[in-house]
């Protein structure tokens, strides 16, 4: 299985070493319009492109992956698909509904795997809360938090006009996971910085979103951070707590309530990273013709909740999406 890479940057890099790490997969080819980034990170006999799209023409490969800025992963992913490529994009998947729809049925048409690269279902603490919730081991949820935060280091995560900034980088991880948790939404309202504008230095958002079980969230979403990037979640119901956050060595801890009094339990992350767990599904999709585990109907779901987010803020009104 012959794969090219659609962008050198550090996502582009990742997704070069998890796909090389697979037996029988072979990155054929890189392209970033910065050739010299590309060419850092081809090895192996990768042919370096300064275009994906004349990559995509050329290179002949089974699948792409795209790990470019958001603003170009409609175009590519149609591109790739109607060349008869399989498709791993980065999330978001699209910077606007319309084009994630028409990713959608360019997939749909082809007959290709369209992956939507959500890792965050791929994370053992974030699986092991959605079991726990939707077993009922929390009782009825009441409320959940999240917050993502990350360093603005990329020139393009402050265009706010062409990539979404805080809310279509960071925060759709959050909404893409809280959607799968706990079903439809009926309600959005959110703050942040972007409003009424194209581009800023550093990014903030929250959002306050209820579903239509009753639970409430509330969500953050920052590029203001000076440490780097880290992400937390906690969830409360009227049976017990679970909390985590990436900066502890147990990241996972939950305390429940039980006939037999306050149970404490805690788990520390294990075996692959979510990066690589993800693209081992693509690729076990691809090959043995399994569906992809977030099907393209879920990461519309996501897509169309960052825009719902992002009109909220916009409009200082709540939304129903």
């Amino acid at each position: 299985m012959r794969v090219a890479i659609c962008g050198a940057g550090d996502m582009g890099e990742r997704h070069f070493a998890a796909f090389s790490a697979i037996d029988g997969v072979k990155v054929a080819a890189v392209s970033d319009v910065d050739e010299g980034k590309a060419r850092r990170v081809a090895s192996g006999g990768a042919k370096v492109y300064p275009s994906s799209e004349e990559m995509i023409e050329k290179s002949g490969v089974d699948c792409v992956s795209i790990a470019t800025p958001t603003a170009f992963h409609a175009r590519l992913a149609i591109q790739a698909l109607g060349k008869g490529m399989h498709v791993f994009c980065e999330k978001p998947m699209a910077r606007t509904v319309e084009e994630g729809e028409a990713m959608a049925k360019a997939a749909g048409k082809s007959g290709k795997v369209l992956a939507i690269g959500y890792s965050t279902r791929f994370n053992g603490a974030y699986m092991t809360a959605r079991d726990m919730i939707r077993a009922g081991k929390l009782g009825k949820p009441g409320t959940i938090r999240t917050s993502r935060c990350a360093t603005q280091e990329a020139d393009w995560h402050g265009d706010i006009a062409g990539n979404g900034g805080a809310v279509f980088e960071l925060m759709t991880h959050d909404l893409d996971w809280l959607a799968w948790t706990l079903g439809p939404v009926e309600r959005v309202f959110a703050r942040g910085l972007a409003k009424g504008k194209a581009r800023v230095d550093r990014d903030y958002a929250l959002a306050v979103i209820r579903f239509g079980s009753g639970t409430i969230a509330h969500l953050e979403a920052s590029f203001a951070e000076m440490d780097g990037f880290h992400c937390a979640f906690e969830a409360a119901g009227d049976a017990g707590l679970l909390s985590y956050d990436s900066r502890r060595a147990t990241t996972l801890e939950a305390r429940l309530v039980t006939p037999d009094g306050l149970r404490r339990l805690s788990e520390a992350p294990q075996g692959q990273k979510p990066l690589e767990k993800e693209i081992t599904a693509f690729v076990a999709a691809v090959q043995d013709g399994r569906g992809y585990a977030i099907p393209a109907d879920e990461a519309l779901v996501a897509l169309r909740l960052a825009a719902a987010v992002e009109k909220s803020i916009e409009t200082g009104q709540p939304v129903m999406p």
